[in-house]
């Protein structure tokens, strides 16, 4: 007798290790889900990226070493281009230029290397330019560019009477031949001419902006290939 309940023993023993214990699924379905889900996610997230970056070379503008980048100010558009610095205080300086005019189709010819330092004059010759609609809105902006790249900036005319009659500073080359002085006048072509320390801008046709944004960019230029 104690043999065969040895043997039924062994039997439901048997038959209880043949019973698979089904564990419950941790959720295959929900599992695929999520692992769908963040591919899509990672996907979307690539082609963003691809995205931005191809739309950041469409905009970008190469000149002579410069890369500018093709933005919008309201409805116009302007070409940036982002420099550092620093200044007589060792301070880290980012400027912004900004130009109306591509750098790439401005053909305004130029003769001579800008190097720009110490008291910069600007001197002007309204005759021939006072009905050019964009005079002002150039000369302010070569205004700002030499105070902002942290260069002293005096202004006047080259006229005497007329320096006379506006209390403005009397500028010709010849008065100050050992500082950088930067004509801007009316002339039968427009064009950049360097003659040792003076910089003539002749503009003619009222081009006043495109030659005064060469200047500035040639300024640059020329500064990189001192550095």
């Amino acid at each position: 007798m104690a043999a065969k309940k040895t043997e039924s023993k062994r039997e439901i023993i048997k038959k209880e290790e043949k019973i698979e214990v089904k564990k419950p699924e941790l959720g295959k379905e929900k599992e695929v889900e999520l692992k769908l889900i963040f591919g899509i996610m990672i996907g979307l997230i690539v082609l963003l990226l691809g995205i931005y970056f191809i739309m950041s070379e469409l905009n970008k503008v190469e000149y002579k070493g410069l890369a500018f980048a093709k933005e919008r100010f309201g409805e116009i558009p302007v070409y940036r281009y982002s420099y550092f610095f620093n200044d007589n205080q060792g301070q880290l300086i980012k400027y912004n230029l900004f130009l109306r005019n591509d750098p790439r189709t401005n053909t305004v010819p130029i003769e001579g290397e800008i190097a720009l330092g110490g008291n910069i004059y600007i001197s002007i010759n309204s005759t021939g330019l006072n009905d050019c609609k964009e005079s002002s809105i150039a000369v302010a902006s070569l205004a700002a560019f030499i105070i902002n790249n942290q260069l002293t900036l005096v202004a006047g005319t080259p006229d005497l009477e007329e320096s006379k009659a506006n209390n403005v500073s009397h500028i010709t080359c010849e008065i100050y031949q050992n500082n950088p002085v930067i004509l801007i006048q009316a002339g039968e072509e427009t064009k950049i001419v360097r003659e040792n320390n003076c910089y003539r801008i002749n503009v003619a046709n009222c081009d006043i902006n495109p030659a005064i944004e060469k200047f500035e960019v040639q300024t640059i230029i020329d500064a990189k290939k001192r550095q």
